[in-house]
């Protein structure tokens, strides 16, 4: 709520508490009216394509990495996103190599479960072009960690190597936690998503797209009413 009490600020960093610990976050307070907490961010500064291959502590607790990428962490989002009143919306940005603009995707319902619940997936109100529409089908799924590097490497029945924690399914059409690629001729044809994932309907091509940047944030999904922002 940062942004309504403070019409003006473009401060980026602010500490929040959830369970009562201070936690370190950034908003961007320009975005569409502003007022949004960044939960995840990939960029093409990353000096390891394998960063996010973390275990789950990891994950819970939050980490950051050379190149200003970021993971809020399991249990700030499960609290950030559990208030029965205030409904959160999720923003993801994507940004694919070379492009000036990214593409805007937008969930209206976004909830992380709670440890006990493996940290549950539940996303829905989907708004964007159609054919991005990947995140659902991940819906209702827990969280878990995949690796890439081990002598005996995580896989499903799409893919012979999959990295990074994310809500993954038996074969999967989104992971926005994967291996950062730099060049499409990395990612393995045999592992469509190791590297960070995103399928456009239709198009098995896009399993191999190179991404400059990739960044998930949340608000209220009502914030827009509630600052003015949009009028009803």
């Amino acid at each position: 709520q940062i942004k309504m009490r403070e019409r003006s600020s473009k401060l980026t960093k602010y500490t929040i508490y959830p369970r009562d610990k201070p936690v370190e976050v950034e908003c961007d307070m320009e975005t569409d009216g502003g007022g949004w907490t960044v939960i995840q961010r990939r960029t093409k500064y990353e000096v390891k394509n394998n960063n996010f291959e973390k275990d789950l502590q990891h994950y819970e607790s939050g980490f950051k990495t050379e190149g200003r990428a970021l993971w809020i962490g399991l249990e700030t989002l499960h609290e950030l996103t559990s208030f029965p009143n205030n409904q959160q919306a999720l923003r993801i940005e994507l940004t694919r190599k070379g492009a000036t603009e990214p593409t805007v995707l937008l969930y209206h319902k976004f909830i992380v479960g709670s440890q006990a619940e493996h940290y549950k997936l539940t996303i829905a109100d989907y708004e964007g072009p159609p054919d991005y529409e990947a995140l659902s089908y991940h819906n209702g799924e827990k969280f878990t960690i995949k690796k890439s590097m081990t002598e005996k490497p995580d896989k499903d029945r799409c893919s012979d190597r999959l990295s990074g924690g994310w809500w993954f399914k038996e074969c999967n059409k989104a992971n926005l936690n994967g291996r950062n690629f730099k060049n499409v001729w990395e990612s393995p044809r045999t592992s469509k998503t190791l590297g960070i994932t995103w399928h456009i309907k239709n198009n098995d091509q896009s399993y191999y797209y190179v991404y400059d940047s990739v960044e998930m944030k949340i608000r209220d999904d009502d914030y827009g009413f509630c600052t003015g922002v949009f009028k009803s």
